[in-house]
C-alpha cells in the first residue's frame, strides 16, 4: 500500500468518499492513519498503539475496508471483527463505521449487552461485513450459534488493555479461538501496557509494530495537537473549597468533563453542581444503558455543558470542542489519567486540563505526571480561569469556517477519528 491513497484499491469508492460518509471534516490525514494505512500490510499482526484523539478508529477502519475489498464478498458471513469493552464505546464505534459500510455497499452490524437479542439477530441475518461488539453478547452469541465468525480476515480489538482491567481476558480470548488462524489480529489503545501483554504474546503472523503520536502530517506548527499539546494545570485548594473552585472553573468553560473515581461520588458531584445552579448529566456503570446513552447525548449535543464521570468515560469517549477537563479526584491508574485527560484537546480543537488537589495530593500527582512526561505547571484559580477563558475564545475561533490551509505534496484530506 501506498499510504492513505493507496487503501480500498479493490473498491469502487475512492477512500476520500468513504470517509466522507463518517461525517468526518478534518482537512488532513493524522500521522496514526497514514502510518497504519502503509505499515499495515495484508496479512500481518499490529500492534496500535497512538494518543488519544489521534484517529485510531478510522485507522483501523481504512484497513478493515481495504481487507473487505480484497478478500471478502459483500454482505456475506462477517470478515471483520472488532471487540471493544464498553457499551459506549462500541455504540461510538458503530457511529464511525455504519456510514462508512453503507458508503461502499457494505453493512455493519452492533451487538452489545444491555439490550434484546432479537434485533440484533435479525440484523445479522440480513448480513453483515462488520461486526462491532462488546466481549460478553460476543461471547453468548458465539456459544449458542448465533454468530459465525469462520470467515473473519481480521479481529481487531479496541482498546485491548481495558479489556484486561476489567477482567474480559478470557473471553476476548476464546472469541478468538472461533476465529479462523489465517485471520489477522489488530491490538489498539493509546496505553498498550499490563495485562495485555497476554493478546500481544498471542500474535502470531509477523506483528508490526506502530507507535505514533497524533499530530496531521505536515501540520503547521503551533496548533496544539494531541493531547500532550493541551496545558496540563494544578490547582492546590482545601477541601472546603473544592465545590467552589470547581464551580468558578465551570463557568468559565462552554463544555466540561468532570473525572471522579466512584459512581456515589459521580452522583454526589452532578447533584452539587445542578443545586448550583449548573446544568450537569451524570455517568457511570451503575446506569440503565439508555440512561448512559442519553447523558452522552445530551452533552454531546451541548444540551448539558458539564458531564461528571467516573472512567467510564475515560475510555473512547469523543466529543468535538471539550474545552476543559477536570479531575476533581486523581486517578488512581496512571493509564486513566492519560485516557481521561485524553478527552479534550482531541482532533483540531485546543483543550485544557485542571487537576483540582489538595495539598497532601501535590508530591504524588507531581511524580505521576513525571512518570508520563506530562509538563504541567502549578496554577492559582485566577490563573486557571484566564487559561480556560483563552481556550474558549481559540474554541470559538477553530470553530469558524473551515480552513484552507493544504498539506504539502497532497489534497485536502477529510480524515479524522
Amino acid at each position: 500500500m501506498d499510504g492513505i491513497d493507496g487503501l480500498i484499491t479493490g473498491s469502487p469508492r475512492s477512500v476520500d468518499t468513504l470517509i466522507a460518509h463518517a461525517g468526518i471534516t478534518a482537512l488532513y490525514p493524522f500521522q496514526v492513519q497514514a502510518r497504519t494505512a502503509s505499515a499495515a500490510h495484508p496479512g500481518r499482526d499490529v500492534l496500535l498503539e497512538a494518543p488519544t484523539g489521534a484517529g485510531k478508529t478510522i485507522a483501523y477502519a481504512l484497513v478493515a475496508f481495504d481487507d473487505l475489498a480484497r478478500l471478502c464478498p459483500p454482505v456475506g458471513p462477517p470478515c471483520v471483527l472488532v471487540i471493544i469493552p464498553t457499551r459506549e464505546l462500541a455504540q461510538q464505534c458503530d457511529r464511525v463505521l455504519r456510514p462508512m459500510a453503507r458508503g461502499v455497499d457494505r453493512r455493519s452490524a452492533l451487538l452489545q449487552g444491555g439490550v434484546a437479542f432479537d434485533p440484533q439477530l435479525r440484523n445479522l441475518a440480513r448480513g453483515a461485513d462488520v461486526v462491532v461488539g462488546t466481549p460478553g453478547r460476543l461471547l453468548d452469541m458465539v456459544r449458542r450459534g448465533q454468530l459465525d465468525l469462520g470467515q473473519i480476515v481480521l479481529a481487531v480489538v479496541d482498546e485491548a488493555d481495558r479489556l484486561g482491567d476489567l477482567g474480559f481476558l478470557d473471553d476476548v480470548e476464546e472469541i478468538l479461538s472461533a476465529v479462523p488462524r489465517s485471520a489477522r489480529r489488530m491490538l489498539v489503545s493509546a496505553t498498550l501496557h499490563g495485562s495485555v501483554q497476554k493478546l500481544i504474546d498471542g500474535l502470531r503472523r509477523d506483528p508490526i509494530d506502530i507507535r505514533t503520536c497524533g499530530e496531521p502530517q505536515g501540520a503547521p506548527e503551533g496548533l496544539g495537537w494531541g493531547t500532550a499539546e493541551c496545558p496540563h494545570l494544578r490547582v492546590t485548594t482545601v477541601r472546603e473549597h473544592l465545590r467552589d473552585d470547581l464551580g468558578r472553573l465551570l463557568d468559565a468553560s462552554t463544555r466540561s468533563l468532570v473525572f471522579v473515581r466512584s459512581r456515589h461520588a459521580a452522583d454526589r458531584w452532578a447533584g452539587w453542581i445542578a443545586d448550583d445552579g449548573r446544568r450537569a448529566e451524570v455517568l457511570h456503570g451503575g446506569l440503565a444503558t439508555s440512561a448512559r446513552r442519553q447523558a452522552i447525548e445530551a452533552f454531546r449535543r451541548g444540551d448539558e455543558p458539564v458531564l461528571v464521570a467516573t472512567d467510564l468515560a475515560a475510555r473512547g469517549l469523543d466529543v468535538p470542542a471539550v474545552a476543559l477537563v477536570a479531575h476533581v479526584e486523581p486517578s488512581d491508574d496512571e493509564r486513566d489519567y492519560v485516557h481521561r485527560s485524553g478527552r479534550t484537546g482531541r482532533a483540531d480543537f485546543p483543550g485544557i486540563v485542571v487537576n483540582l488537589i489538595r495539598r497532601e495530593q501535590h508530591r504524588a500527582v507531581v511524580a505521576m505526571e513525571t512518570r508520563l512526561g506530562v509538563v504541567a505547571v502549578d496554577a492559582t484559580l485566577a490563573e486557571a480561569k484566564s487559561a480556560i477563558d483563552d481556550t474558549v475564545a481559540e474554541l470559538e475561533r477553530r470553530r469558524g469556517p473551515p480552513t484552507t490551509w493544504r498539506p504539502p505534496l497532497g489534497r485536502v484530506r477529510t480524515t479524522s477519528g
